[in-house]
């Protein structure tokens, strides 16, 4: 059964912004393992035949494999998006939709992941780009510069086009989590390295072709730009490629969380939360890592 009309995982699923889909998808494919249904493709997952002790067993599976709880909430929260458009679609009862929403995931909480990247360390990753004569060095600057200048997510910084940008405001438009368009705005200097970018970009490029309608190119080895946009993957390994140049193991999100700790310690929690484009103020509070700095600054007056 393939009907996007007639299957609820495909239904919801297709509610979901493309760069949700992937991780949703893994997560419903791991579930329906754990269920019992191994050799089954998700989409042929009965899905609405699903009661409430099945999601209390997959609970309790994830809880002994040592799940954290958010972990828990994200299987908990697909399951019951699927059953929402079971319930839609008229294959299971009110009845059975409102039992399975009252399973709940496991609770608790753990350490936020990821590091705040004090600013000192910003500039490190700057110079260990500056020092690299490839085009990786200026190429992965501008990246990184865009990153932590305007908090933006991986996948949004992939996705972005020339046109998309606009110099004289220092803004870029990009395609948010929920479908949705954002413009993010990026300091004078991050915009300095972008442009230094593009000039590099242009320089190598055969006599009378046409710039690419993309921002970031992949680069071969052998220094040789390619005509082909850069992946999400790409900028996971420049943060860590980058990262173990000063020392520090940096994960592409850590750019945003140093973004969103920076705007609340010199502005406030809500220009932070407009920033970042959270519709909840208490996602914005999940970043703020000013706590981290404080008490690593207590404990270093210490002496004896």
């Amino acid at each position: 059964m393939s009907d996007l009309s007639k299957n609820p995982l495909l239904q919801y699923m297709a509610r979901l912004a493309p760069s949700s889909q992937q991780t949703m998808r893994y997560i419903l494919q791991d579930a329906a393992d754990r269920l019992g249904f191994v050799d089954c493709n998700i989409v042929d997952v009965p899905w609405h035949r699903l009661e409430p002790g099945h999601v209390i067993a997959l609970v309790a599976a994830l809880r002994t494999d040592g799940y954290a709880p958010n972990s828990s909430s994200l299987y908990v929260n697909a399951i019951r998006g699927v059953m929402n458009e079971a319930w839609r679609q008229g294959l299971i009862e009110h009845e059975q939709l409102l039992r399975i929403r009252e399973v709940k995931p496991d609770s608790g909480s753990r350490l936020p992941p990821g590091r705040n990247l004090r600013r000192s360390l910003i500039r490190e990753l700057m110079d260990v780009c500056a020092a690299d004569p490839r085009p990786q060095g200026v190429r992965d600057a501008a990246i990184i510069a865009l990153l932590y200048g305007t908090g933006m997510r991986k996948s949004e910084s992939v996705d972005i086009d020339l046109d998309q940008v606009d110099f004289e405001a220092r803004s870029l438009q990009v395609l948010g989590k929920g479908n949705r368009q954002l413009i993010k705005y990026a300091p004078p200097w991050a915009f300095e390295k972008l442009q230094a970018w593009l000039d590099l970009r242009r320089q190598e490029l055969p006599a009378g072709a046409e710039d690419d309608a993309f921002l970031f190119n992949r680069i071969r080895r052998g220094s040789h730009i390619t005509r082909a946009r850069i992946t999400k993957h790409a900028i996971y390994y420049i943060a860590r490629q980058r990262g173990a140049q000063v020392g520090v193991k940096i994960m592409p999100h850590d750019f945003r969380r140093a973004f969103i700790t920076r705007v609340i310690e010199e502005h406030d929690l809500s220009i932070a939360q407009k920033l970042a484009h959270h519709a909840n103020i208490q996602t914005t509070a999940i970043y703020d890592r000013r706590d981290d700095n404080e008490r690593r600054r207590a404990v270093d007056r210490f002496d004896y």
